[in-house]
Parts: structure tokens; sequence; C-alpha cells
């Protein structure tokens, strides 16, 4: 990045349009890979955007001409810190004899939502180019939630029937096909209802109000209760960061209890709620209890494996556990990868075949041994979760700049907990670019007062 570059003035608007449209088509390249794979049936398709998106960001970071002290500061914090999970990632690969793609592809699972980050922060774009961003945002969502309002009665009537998907886990919007579209899908109108109502205040109240109804309709005909879970355990976090201020602790607190019981009312007196009762079963969670059990499964697998203390500190290598790469990826694409020297063991598949053949991870994933923060322990070791922690920290520090974008990123923190949407593209790059037009949009008005 040119450090000493001149500031940039209104004669640059030509660059700042190529901006906005490489930010955009990076977006699009994850946003929309799946549903064109599936739909011209070329699943390769799905690997473009590991090559688009660094090259946005080569290009962000060579052309910037920012001298904004907090801008370069911010850019050099995010580079360090994906040198410094890059590094973590080749020395696991290399400590464990793991392959050398298979420490790439690690790396650009875990690394590229920060570098779509760091290539939004260190540009600068006009206020129209702004709003294109933020428009193509919202159309994309919408894209996404209609494809799924589209998809749940073709797939329950077995018109629409693909990758052994049948019910309602296949209505994934543009993430369709994929193993858990249906919560990523929702995930996306979910974040989008937050924005509107706690970051874009003043988008028009039909808006809001439709993305709300649109948001709970999408969750409950995906099936996808653990969203619930998930940004209810969120709230709970956000309320303890935010303890120090007794009226807005107080806001929270009364917010949740509302929701709460709101919701125990649904449960109990409208069907289209009944199935949130899976999970009150008092005696799957005791210190025996079965849910431990299934979800410590992979942990004390990983453990076995241990052949030094070293593997504390760099795992057993990266795609050699339960991570996306090593549970799924390596697999899917042995054919593009085995070629090119990837590795793998069969701590992976035995936690697959572990979900497959156990009653309670089959019905659920939230029971799941597979997730992710068990998947980054146990490939890159507390090196490589230190380095990723740190990188989250970077993010909550500079883009978290309101509650409701607070909540969405502890929302991220909550399902690594629960399975591995922390390495799905879609998902991760989604939350990048609504954490990031909050803080492009404060960039602009400090720019536009200076």
């Amino acid at each position: 990045m040119n450090l000493q570059a001149i500031s940039i003035g209104e004669n640059t608007k030509t660059r700042r349009i190529s901006n906005t449209t490489l930010i955009i088509l990076a977006f699009s390249s994850v946003f929309y890979s799946r549903i064109a794979a599936t739909t011209i049936r070329f699943s390769l398709l799905n690997l473009l955007h590991f090559a688009i998106i660094p090259l946005v960001c080569a290009i962000a970071l060579s052309t910037t001409r920012t001298r904004n002290p907090k801008q370069i500061s911010l850019c050099l914090s995010l580079l360090t810190g994906l040198l410094v999970l890059f590094g973590v990632t080749i020395a696991s690969a290399f400590w464990n004899h793991a392959g050398l793609i298979n420490a790439i592809v690690s790396f650009m699972m875990l690394g590229e939502p920060f570098m779509f980050l760091l290539a939004m922060s260190c540009i600068s774009i006009s206020t129209e180019s702004f709003k294109r961003i933020k428009n193509f945002l919202y159309w994309s969502a919408l894209i996404n939630f209609l494809l799924a309002v589209v998809q749940k009665p073709l797939i329950d009537s077995g018109r629409l029937f693909a990758g052994g998907l049948n019910g309602t886990d296949g209505c994934g919007g543009v993430f369709f096909v994929s193993g858990a579209g249906n919560y990523v899908s929702a995930t996306i109108s979910l974040m989008i209802t937050i924005f509107l109502f706690t970051t874009e205040k003043k988008a028009p109240l039909p808006m809001r109000i439709f993305a709300a109804v649109a948001a709970l309709w999408h969750i409950l005909f995906s099936d996808s209760k653990q969203l619930v879970l998930t940004y209810g355990v969120a709230w709970v976090l956000l309320i303890l960061v935010n303890s120090k201020d007794i009226g807005k602790t107080l806001k929270l607190v009364i917010g949740l209890t509302t929701i709460v019981f709101t919701g125990m009312w649904c449960v109990e007196n409208l069907p289209a709620f009944k199935s949130y009762t899976a999970w009150a079963r008092p005696e799957l969670y005791g210190s025996d209890g079965l849910a431990w059990y299934a979800k410590l499964y992979s942990f004390h697998l990983i453990l076995d494996n241990y052949q030094s203390p070293l593997n504390w500190l760099f795992g057993l290598g990266p795609g050699h556990t339960v991570s996306r790469l090593g549970a799924w990826f390596l697999r899917d694409y042995a054919s593009l990868l085995g070629p090119l020297g990837s590795t793998s063991t069969s701590i992976g598949q035995q936690s697959m075949d572990f979900v497959a053949g156990f009653w309670l991870t089959s019905g659920s994933s939230l029971f799941s041994p597979i997730f992710g923060w068990v998947g980054i322990w146990g490939d890159l070791g507390l090196l490589g979760l230190a380095a990723y922690i740190y990188l989250g920290y970077l993010v909550w520090q500079n883009f978290c700049l309101d509650d409701g974008l607070k909540t969405t990123l502890l929302s991220v923190f909550v399902i690594g907990w629960i399975f591995t949407q922390m390495e799905e593209p879609g998902y991760m790059i989604s939350t990048a670019l609504i954490l990031g037009i909050p803080w492009q949009e404060r960039h602009l008005k400090e720019r536009n007062i200076r």
C-alpha cells in the first residue's frame, strides 16, 4: 500500500467507480456462485472466488491513495493479522506434513472475509458508489429470499430434488444446493433485518417491516431453528458487553425478555412453532448427557491423535481434522486437489460417520461434533486459533459501530460453536459486507467534512 500517496479528489471518479465494481464483483463471486454452479452443473465455479477476492484485495491495496492515518493503521493491522494467520497455517502444514494446497485452501477459507474487509477499508468511494454497493446488497438479499420461497413448495412436492435433499433443508435460496444452505440463506434475511432496524434507521418503514416479516417467515419455512438460539445467545453476550451502561442494559434485557415470552407463547399456541420444542429435553444436557458426548466427540478424537506437545500449538495440519476443509472439501474436490498434493487423515471421515450413525447428530446439527472453533483448533492449534481471534478482534474494534453490528459479529462467534458456517464463504462475505458498509459511510462523512 502506498502510504505517501495523495488524497483522493473529484478527479478520481473513474478509479472510485472501478473500486466499487471490484467490490461488487468480489461479493457476487461468492454470493451467487452456488446457485450458478448448480444451475449450469459446473461445481468448479464455486472455487472462482478463491482467485477473485485476493486479486481484488491486491488491486485495492496497490491503487489506494489514502493519507488518512486511521485508515492506514486499520489496513496495516488487517494485513498483519492475515500474514500471521498465513504464517501459522504454513507452519502447521510443514510440521504435520500436510500438502501445500491444504494450507492455501485453509487460509483462504478462514482469511477471505478479512481480505474482503481489507479491500473495503483501503478504498475511498463517492456517495453515489456507496449507494450502489448498499443497493446491490439489498437486491441480493431480496433475490435470495424469493428464490427460497420458490424452492420450498417445489422441494416439498418432489419436483425439485437435488443432492439427496428433501423437505425444508434444501431451501437455500442462492445457496442451493449446499448442506447447510437453508441456515445460511435465512441468516442473510435476518442480518438484513437487524441492519435496517439498528444501523440503517433512515430506511423506509415499509421496507423495514417487509424485511422483518420476510425474515421471520424465512426462518420458519426453512426450519432454521438454530438461528433463534444463535441470535438469542448473541443478544445475551451483547447485554454482558454493555453491562456498564445501565440504561442500555435495561433496554436490552426488556427487549430480550419480551421476545422470549412471545416466542414461548408462539411455541405453545401456534403449530408453525411446534418444532422448537425439539431441544426441550433436559436429560440430554446433564454432565453425562448425550448432547455433550456428541458435541465433544471430535475434540476427544483430535486429542487422541496428538503425538507431540507441539500439536497443541500447530494442531494436526490444515484439513486434517474437522474443519470444513477436512470434513467435506477435500473429499468433494478430490479429483482436483489430489493431483495438487492434498493430504488428509481419517479424523474428518470418522466424525462424519459418527454424525450419520448417531440418532442425535443425524437429527440436528446443533449437536454436531463438526463445528468452526474445534475445526480451527484441530487443524491449526492454539496459534491458529489466536491469529483468527486477533483478526476478529480487529473487526470488533473497527467495524462494529453500533449494537446491531455487534450482535451480527457475536452471532458469528456463537454459530462457530454449532456448525461450520464460519468457513462458508457466502455467509462470511455477506457478514463482511454488512459490517463494511457502515464503516465506509462513516469514512465518507469524515472525508466530506475535511
